[in-house]
């Protein structure tokens, strides 16, 4: 064997390159062990209980579920919040916020003496229609890929809904159609569904929809979009009267049909509030910035006497989150706080239309331009059907999108800590799911602070009476929140701050 000499300066380089390798703090090691499968257990068998009413936004079981929440914070150590606009945070742990809800079914769709109503020949999401409106004329779109040429401003507009029932994904589908269309801001759009039955038992509506009240809303739900409304197949072909669904079909899009129905809208209001908890731990050094971790801890209440517990979506982020706060107040009561601030803020209204963070983001307690970055959970406790014979995963949503650092951060937490799969799917900007916009990073994305959505997928029980306790993996849901919390260690105390080298798209 041929030996050969190393100049010293080539073993001093060599060291450089070592020493800047990432090693694993001990300290972060050290407090990351308060985060323990048995009190994440204990916290969402109490949180996810049939006794907290399924915590529906401004209603009982969400008050419940706060009044938990703040215990919990103040059991931990962590003080009320102060030094703030006192209007803003009642008891140093709530912000409040008002909402109208309006209770679904105030439409109907009226035609020679027969009444149409929700969940029986139509369906709907949102109330956002203002009044009745009395139609003569539908212009038919076909499958809604191809909008006419003509203006459609105004007007009322007809899909054929077959193609969507059609394998893949309906409701994603009909989601990126709507928007699409709304663009030519028509004032209704009709989707003829041949078994509207079918459909409508593959997603939970909602017994009542729940908007902010701050005063610059349009219309009754707070937007000026056109209402969207699927109608039952042999219903529309009543409506159509002299022609029908199955002729439609073999028609070119642009088509004018004349019609005679009333759609109708009966207003059903009340106010409400809810609160975002928040629980701060405030930095040393670095204090004037904020690292937010966000979760929902609202879910859909209680349906026909049937309680929706959510222990998954979102009982399982929430938990992650008190979790994650014990830990590092743990870490500053024995003189190792973070370096910059940590808010931990549980929000409500997620399932309303992510209306506490947003409520948050327009009002934020502490400046947006000192925010650092934030880190949400949002489902965390199951594995989908992508992953069924897949090791540990984490879907990872967003962490690109406005910060390279902040991608790199969590890359970072995972390799020296967590050792999950990070499964990037969803963070595709043509994802049909459009995941990256349908939970509260998204506020704060959108306000251009680096955003991490963190997600295990849909299972069979989202949005329906089957999210129980029971069948969350609590092992996962650990190793996730892991995470997270060694994620946020980073981002609080590195050096410099994360840099925003991308701008926000909408």
């Amino acid at each position: 064997m041929k030996y050969q000499l190393i100049a010293p300066c080539a073993f001093l380089l060599f060291g450089a390159q070592l020493s800047a390798q990432p090693v694993l703090d001990s300290v972060a090691l050290r407090y990351a062990a308060t985060i323990t499968n048995a009190e994440l257990r204990e916290h969402l068998q109490i949180l996810a209980s049939d006794s907290f009413l399924g915590r529906d936004t401004g209603k009982e079981g969400q008050k419940m579920a706060a009044a938990y929440l703040k215990n919990a914070f103040i059991r931990a150590g962590i003080p009320p919040v102060t030094g703030v606009d006192p209007d803003a945070i009642i008891d140093g742990y709530f912000q409040p916020y008002k909402l109208i809800e309006e209770r679904t079914g105030g439409l109907s769709i009226r035609s020679k003496g027969e009444e149409y109503t929700y969940k029986k020949e139509i369906a709907y999401f949102n109330e956002d229609m203002d009044g009745d409106l009395s139609v003569s004329e539908v212009i038919y779109l076909g499958d809604g890929t191809q909008l006419p040429k003509t203006s459609i401003k105004g007007a009322v507009v007809l899909l054929a809904g077959a193609g969507m029932t059609k394998g893949g994904d309906f409701w994603s589908t009909l989601r990126s159609w709507m928007e699409m269309i709304r663009k030519a801001e028509p004032a209704v759009i009709l989707v003829g569904i041949p078994d509207l039955q079918k459909v409508i038992g593959e997603v939970h509506l909602p017994s009542s929809n729940v908007r902010l009240d701050d005063g610059s809303q349009k219309g009754r739900n707070g937007t000026s979009r056109a209402q969207m409304i699927l109608v039952d197949g042999m219903t529309m072909d009543r409506l159509l009267g002299r022609t029908n669904m199955a002729k439609l079909a073999k028609k070119k899009p642009g088509r004018q049909l004349p019609v005679d129905f009333l759609i109708q809208a009966v207003p059903q209001q009340q106010e409400l509030q809810a609160e975002n908890v928040l629980a701060f731990i405030e930095g040393t050094d670095k204090k004037a910035e904020i690292v937010i971790l966000t979760a929902h801890y609202d879910h859909i209440g209680v349906e026909d006497g049937v309680v929706y517990n959510g222990a998954d979506d979102d009982g399982t982020g929430t938990v992650a989150l008190l979790e994650i706060a014990e830990a590092f107040a743990a870490a500053k009561a024995a003189g190792h706080g973070p370096r910059r601030s940590i808010l931990i803020m549980p929000v409500s209204g997620e399932e309303k239309g992510l209306l506490g963070s947003k409520y948050y983001s327009e009002h934020p307690v502490f400046p947006l331009a000192n925010t650092v970055a934030d880190l949400n959970i949002d489902m965390i406790g199951r594995t989908d059907t992508a992953h069924t014979d897949s090791p540990p995963y984490v879907y990872v949503i967003g962490s690109d999108r406005l910060s390279t650092e902040l991608h790199e951060a969590n890359e970072e937490a995972n390799s020296l800590y967590a050792k999950l799969d990070l499964d990037y799917t969803y963070n595709a900007p043509n994802d049909p799911n459009r995941f990256y916009f349908r939970s509260d990073h998204y506020n704060f994305a959108r306000k251009g602070v680096p955003s991490i959505f963190y997600f295990s997928g849909v299972h069979e029980d989202y949005h329906q009476p089957g999210d129980d306790v029971e069948k969350i993996d609590f092992d996962l849901l650990h190793q996730r929140a892991l995470l997270v919390y060694y994620t946020a260690w980073i981002l609080a105390n590195q050096e410099k701050r994360i840099e925003v080298d991308k701008p926000p798209k909408p």
